[in-house]
């Protein structure tokens, strides 16, 4: 069982060794990074075609960094704005699931337990809140390729609470209800604000390929024409916009799968299918193109099989 006394902090001693390569890594990368923008040329040719980009395109892009940056001082501020919230002071390094997991203890849930059930009921916590330590970057350092897309992190949000949720009417004695459900209200309204700023790099790049003229080059080879239709596929994701409306409307359809769920209306072997429907049509504002759908299903497949695989192991 690990250890699961004291709620935690936002800073953590991790050694030395790991600060002292944290640091090295922290500096080589600001080195790099530096580097590609003083060297940046202002046109790429490949096979005979020539792509000019504009000098306000390569602002926005080379701000990417400033804007993950940006996106992790508005993670900190939204921890500082809710000082009561049970999550507020987990930090980027401490899984949400032992807050969880603690008062569970503190309240003797664990008592009459082997080991290894101990072990279960704390490995389900940890899957089903796993997808909101990814968007606070627990233990990714910053690796924003690993970390879902806004459209899976809004997802997720759902499922986890509703996950949440089942658990507790499952697994919690009534007697110890009453401080696991206001932790899920914590939890929901901390990693609410935390998903509606959220964007991985994959969203950071995709809005920023808009400001750049898709390429149309003709009489090119396979490889270069692959690439303008990446592009023109990557172009078309991040020009989606929702208005709230269409947010909220989403929101219900998601929360209406996972009602369904677990009233029995929907079986958890077409929950995969159903999710990803869901999310598909959502990121893609309703476009029907074959390689942007096939797109979105790669980039969030790994999200949709997490959250499908913690409802099959609550169900």
């Amino acid at each position: 069982m690990v250890n699961i006394s004291g709620m935690g902090t936002t800073d953590s001693f991790t050694g030395a060794y790991n600060k002292r390569i944290e640091q090295n890594r922290n500096r080589d990368a600001a080195e790099l990074y530096h580097r590609e923008k003083v060297n940046k040329p202002t046109a790429y040719e490949y096979l005979g075609a020539t792509v000019s980009i504009s000098e306000e395109s390569k602002e926005f892009m080379s701000g990417i960094a400033d804007r993950k940056a940006a996106q992790r001082a508005a993670r900190e501020a939204i921890s500082a704005e809710m000082p009561d919230n049970a999550f507020a002071n987990t930090g980027d390094m401490k899984h949400q699931y032992l807050v969880f997991s603690e008062n569970l203890y503190n309240n003797g849930f664990y008592d009459n337990m082997s080991d290894d059930e101990v072990n279960q009921m704390e490995g389900l916590l940890h899957q089903i809140t796993a997808g909101m330590d990814s968007i606070n970057c627990v233990n990714l350092s910053n690796n924003y390729q690993g970390v879902m897309s806004h459209e899976a992190a809004r997802m997720d949000l759902v499922s986890s609470v509703n996950a949440l949720k089942y658990f507790a009417d499952k697994y919690v004695a009534e007697n110890m209800k009453e401080s696991f459900e206001k932790l899920i209200n914590d939890y929901e309204e901390f990693n609410g604000a935390k998903v509606a700023i959220h964007k991985n790099i994959f969203d950071m790049r995709n809005e920023s390929l808009n400001y750049i003229a898709a390429p149309n080059a003709i009489r090119v080879g396979e490889m270069m024409q692959k690439s303008q239709e990446d592009m023109y596929v990557n172009q078309s994701i991040g020009k989606v916009a929702h208005s709230t409306e269409e947010e909220q409307k989403n929101k219900q359809e998601m929360q209406s799968v996972f009602e369904g769920l677990m009233n029995g209306k929907i079986n958890k072997d077409d929950l995969f299918d159903k999710l990803q429907a869901t999310l598909v049509n959502y990121a893609s504002g309703g476009i029907k193109n074959s390689a942007v759908v096939t797109m979105l299903k790669s980039r969030n497949y790994d999200a949709i099989s997490k959250m499908s695989g913690y409802w099959n192991s609550l169900l």
